[in-house]
């Protein structure tokens, strides 16, 4: 027999063998929803196995006529979706979606979907809220750093310059812009500052270097600047400056802004000397036109006025009484008291002349004061340096500095009892603070050349150097201990007429120049 009929014969017994249940579930599941497509579909069937002969045998129950049901009305029809589980068939029945058409939710079911509703408009509005009050907030941030902003930069100032006295002040506008609606704040000048804040803290002293760099240069003066002072700890980042134009500036270089913060144009004529109070908040000026004058810095208004009858060419604030100053002139010396300025408290005098006074100099407790006078005759050069008793007025010494040179500029060494006089004789003698103030003759600070200037010097606050101007323009640097010349500095000014160490910043300097520019050295 061929393999042909063998598979022939195999074929016919499997088709034999399949049972009609699953062709009938088959075509339970395919049966359509509308009953003329299944009738003409069946009839289609039929028709065709009858016409192919094969009748007799009826492998897949094609021949075999299905009872019709009644089909169920429109709003009963489900659909059914079959669920598998593990071990069974679940069959879920869905009803239509017109069954839901007057379905009722229960009472319970309703208050509930209140209560939904109302939790969440609470939920929302509480939200909102949040959002307010985030919105405010931001807001009120952005107008304090703004307001932060204009006090340390110093934005919408005017300086207003008269020649009337106590007129020339500068004038804040607190009116707010109408296109812009920015308030213009005054611009504030004592608070501590970031590049001070950190040498503040610091426990140990500073040890002071020598500057090596020109940090920044300001050249706002046509005239010449005869002091420049840093102020003390915690505003040390300003330092002041006293010009022949008759102004008092008040500068702070580490700004984005203009350096000049404040200008104190109150005496009609050149100031030859300004200091800081203790507090650093007010400056002692006095000028060629006979007057003193105590400022508030902050408001830029003059809150006492001291007038004497010659030319005011130093002065100085005490030491631990806040209220009581001193100033120089010809021949005399009075002690104010800023809050009676009508006249002095003391006056001291000397039998003989000592001229005009060109620095004054007060010791650590404020008992003794120094004076440095320009008269020199021809066979003696006493009085040029005196010693005061503050309280009695009397002269303690004339003969402190015997030479015939006049001596310009006078300071106290922070650490040791010394006091340092620049003179003409060009260089810088040393003295003992304490009775008989007597002079150090084995050491001297010379190199340096006064050429007939007032130019002064100043010592590092730990003692250890002391810069001296220079009528070529340079700052000369020595060694306390040894007299030493360490560095000599190019500034590029003319003549270098003051030098000033700030009290924190390890080698940050300010000095000035005959020309009127100013310069910061670190």
């Amino acid at each position: 027999m061929s393999s042909f009929l063998v598979w022939k014969h195999i074929g016919m017994d499997l088709l034999k063998g399949y049972s009609d249940d699953s062709g009938t579930e088959d075509a339970e599941q395919c049966v359509e929803n509308d009953e003329e497509s299944r009738s003409a579909v069946g009839s289609s069937k039929k028709t065709e196995l009858n016409s192919g002969g094969h009748s007799a045998i009826d492998f897949f129950g094609l021949n075999d006529d299905c009872e019709e049901e009644p089909e169920e009305p429109p709003s009963k029809k489900t659909k059914e979706y079959k669920i598998g589980s593990k071990g069974s068939e679940v069959q879920v029945e869905v009803p239509d979606s017109d069954f839901w058409k007057n379905f009722t939710p229960p009472d319970d079911l309703q208050e509930y979907s209140g209560i939904l509703k109302k939790n969440k408009d609470q939920h929302l509005h509480s939200l909102e809220g949040k959002r307010e009050r985030v919105q405010s907030f931001q807001q009120n941030c952005a107008q304090q750093t703004k307001r932060r902003h204009f006090n340390e930069r110093g934005i919408h100032e005017k300086i207003s310059h008269s020649g009337a006295q106590g007129s020339s002040f500068r004038t804040c506008h607190s009116q707010k812009s109408p296109s812009t609606n920015v308030e213009h704040t005054q611009r504030q000048l004592f608070y501590i500052h970031s590049k001070i804040s950190p040498h503040l803290t610091k426990t140990s002293n500073i040890q002071n270097r020598y500057p090596q760099k020109i940090e920044r240069e300001v050249d706002d003066y046509k005239e010449t600047v005869n002091r420049v002072v840093w102020n003390n700890p915690p505003y040390c980042h300003l330092f002041l400056s006293a010009s022949m134009d008759g102004s008092v500036r008040i500068w702070n270089i580490w700004t984005q802004l203009s350096p000049c913060v404040q200008s104190l144009c109150v005496h009609k004529r050149a100031v030859k000397d300004a200091v800081w109070s203790q507090d650093g908040r007010h400056v002692l000026s006095c000028s060629y036109d006979k007057t003193a004058k105590w400022i508030d810095v902050d408001k830029g208004s003059v809150l006492s006025t001291f007038g004497q009858s010659s030319f005011v060419t130093s002065c100085k604030v005490h030491p631990s009484d806040p209220h009581l100053s001193i100033t120089g002139g010809q021949n005399m010396i009075h002690c104010w008291d800023n809050r009676h300025s009508q006249s002095p408290c003391r006056t001291y005098t000397y039998k003989d002349s000592f001229g005009q006074v060109q620095d004054l100099l007060f010791s650590r407790d404020g008992d003794i004061f120094f004076s440095a006078g320009d008269e020199i005759s021809r066979d003696t050069a006493d009085r040029n340096i005196m010693a005061w008793d503050f309280r009695s007025t009397s002269a303690i010494s004339n003969q402190i500095y015997q030479e015939r040179y006049s001596c310009t500029r006078l300071k106290l060494h922070p650490t040791s009892g010394h006091f340092l006089a620049q003179s003409h004789g060009n260089y810088i003698a040393l003295f003992s603070v304490n009775k008989p103030f007597k002079m150090n003759k084995a050491k001297r600070f010379e190199g340096h050349k006064l050429s007939g200037y007032s130019i002064g010097f100043d010592i590092s606050p730990d003692g250890s150097l002391v810069l001296s101007g220079d009528s070529s323009g340079q700052v000369f640097c020595y060694n306390f201990q040894t007299g030493r010349i360490i560095k000599k500095i190019q500034t590029g000014l003319d003549v270098v007429m003051d030098v000033s160490f700030n009290p924190v910043l390890s080698s940050t300097t300010a000095v000035c120049g005959w020309n009127g520019k100013i310069q910061v050295l670190s």
